[in-house]
């Protein structure tokens, strides 16, 4: 018999899977905050990466071999892994409430800096970032030093919060002009990442072996939010569906700072 629990998992990765293939970025975002409304915030976390490697299965298969260039790619992975590695080490170390509140805080920073572009942090951000970009623009030197900063600030944060592709859209939004590109590529990191933090989580005992088991009822539903984002990201007006998804965000993640 399916508990309260399960439903309220496999409403989550409905909805993960719904933007994985409709939106390309802020998934995890929303399951991450969306899972620590029920959850201890670091289970929440280890829960989300098997829910999100179940929509990146189905993911690949909407948007196979639609990503960057394979040397593009390499370049990215290669400044992943060290990002990987340095997030599983420094996870432990972070207090339960701290992680909750952090979780939060970065949610309802990422909705409203991209619902209010005029945000103070955003401004700044975008002012620092910009320059960044100024350096990483379109030479070969200049592409490879944006994807290996952008590659190692995506690692660690996706370990931390799933919110790798936010940093990785960074570097995409001028790598990978054509949306299905843009959105193949994502698919794809997250999926190589997922398997290794799905993995780790449960190495570093954040989850066990057994709390995995409880994604199991979630994943049909995963599969069907999938299956609906496909067709979202051909069909549907793409800007109201982001605004949905981040109040949706900037919401749920206030709900976890207080």
């Amino acid at each position: 018999m399916l508990t309260q629990s399960d439903l309220f998992l496999a409403a989550a990765g409905f909805l993960s899977g719904l933007i994985k293939t409709g939106v390309g970025v802020g998934s995890g975002l929303v399951l991450l905050p969306t899972l620590a409304l029920i959850f201890p915030a670091k289970v929440a976390l280890g829960l989300g990466a098997p829910m999100l490697l179940a929509s990146d299965i189905i993911g690949l298969h909407y948007y196979w071999k639609q990503w960057l260039p394979r040397r593009e790619l390499a370049r990215l992975f290669l400044a992943i892994i060290p990002g990987l590695f340095t997030g599983i080490v420094l996870l432990p170390m972070i207090p339960g409430k701290a992680f909750r509140i952090g979780v939060g805080i970065l949610g309802a920073l990422y909705a409203l800096g991209m619902l209010w572009p005029q945000f103070p942090v955003t401004t700044l951000l975008k002012k620092g970032f910009g320059k960044l970009n100024a350096h990483c623009g379109d030479s070969e030197e200049q592409n490879r030093k944006g994807a290996y900063f952008y590659g190692f600030l995506g690692g660690l944060s996706t370990v931390l919060a799933h919110a790798g592709g936010l940093v990785w859209s960074l570097y995409l939004l001028t790598a990978a002009r054509d949306r299905r590109v843009f959105v193949g590529t994502t698919v794809i990191l997250f999926f190589v990442t997922n398997i290794y933090k799905t993995i780790s989580y449960v190495w570093i005992d954040i989850i066990s072996l057994s709390a995995l088991a409880q994604v199991i009822p979630a994943i049909p539903m995963i599969f069907i939010g999938s299956y609906l984002g496909n067709i979202v990201n051909k069909r549907c007006n793409h800007l109201l569906f982001r605004k949905i998804v981040l109040c949706f965000i900037f919401f749920v993640s206030i709900t976890l700072c207080v």
